[in-house]
């Protein structure tokens, strides 16, 4: 049995929850576990929240896609498996899964057990549920010829093939696609300078920023100004030390965004929606103590 420091041992999930996000949420919990990173650790290397990485490993709220992108990033880890569970459990999650049964369950013809590992089919033989779904269009092809290979099996035999190629070339081209989609860019960007003005860093996939300038306020409170080069964007970050102090952060010609931290202290950063950054030496932060103390201090990068 896996041994886990005191007050970190994960949650049961919900028994509710469908059996394909369960076996995402276990996915994600390996990979993480094998890293050997806390939550504060994986959100401060993925700028997202410790408090987003909780609700997404206790099934709480479905992982996006960036989110487990970045996770796979981050340990280093090759993300086929986990990308293909992440895709069935969002397709059960979405109800878009035309395979699956009421409730979000499996099918049949993929079971799961406790450990989250697929089983094999049921044995030949075995009745189907009566309230078991009509086989879709290709699938029904496949059986209408299965059951004419005894009259002619060689024109048969052909058709098979060729309806078998049919399926796997467009899916082994889509595949080709994706990987070279990934090489060239592992986590494409959702905004692009003024798209990412006023969205919050932590919601995009803007997963590749680094501290260009940082700054240590007189009261301790410590403050980072981040830039995610592909975006082209800026925001500040800044872990809360007391309640009712605001960061903000400016360019010329643009809008300042500020944000005010709500609690007095914790893990999670405080940030500033993104600014557009098209001439990141021009991003200008500010850090104002609290509401009773007009003064401020600002730095560059």
């Amino acid at each position: 049995m896996r041994k886990y420091p005191k007050g970190t041992r994960p949650r049961p999930l919900p028994p509710a929850l469908p059996e394909a996000y369960a076996h995402l949420i276990n996915g994600m919990r390996e990979l993480k576990d094998r890293s050997g990173l806390t939550l504060a650790e994986l959100a401060d290397l993925t700028t997202i929240s410790k408090s987003s990485w909780e609700r997404y490993l206790n099934g709480k709220q479905f992982p996006p896609r960036h989110a487990v992108d970045a996770l796979c990033l981050t340990v280093r880890s090759p993300d086929a498996d986990i990308m293909e569970r992440w895709v069935r459990a969002e397709a059960v999650w979405s109800g878009r899964e035309p395979g699956l049964v009421a409730h979000g369950q499996l099918s049949p013809t993929v079971t799961g057990n406790a450990s989250g590992k697929a089983t094999l089919p049921a044995p030949a033989g075995t009745p189907e549920p009566e309230t078991a779904r009509s086989p879709g269009p290709v699938r029904a092809l496949l059986l209408a010829a299965s059951e004419k290979t005894t009259e002619h099996p060689a024109v048969t035999a052909i058709g098979v093939f060729l309806a078998s190629a049919m399926m796997i070339v467009p899916a082994a081209l889509y595949h080709a696609s994706h990987d070279t989609a990934r090489a060239s860019s592992i986590l494409p960007p959702i905004c692009r300078l003024k798209s990412c003005s006023g969205r919050d860093p932590r919601t995009t996939a803007c997963e590749d920023p680094k501290t260009v300038a940082s700054y240590t306020a007189a009261d301790g409170t410590r403050l980072e100004l981040r830039l995610s080069p592909r975006c082209q964007a800026g925001w500040i970050r800044a872990r809360p030390t007391h309640a009712g102090f605001r960061i903000e952060i400016s360019s010329p010609g643009q809008r300042p965004r500020g944000n005010t931290a709500t609690q007095a202290s914790g893990e999670d950063f405080v940030t500033t929606p993104m600014i557009s950054a098209p001439q990141p030496s021009r991003l200008h932060a500010c850090y104002y103590p609290s509401a009773d103390r007009p003064s401020r201090e600002c730095f560059d990068v």
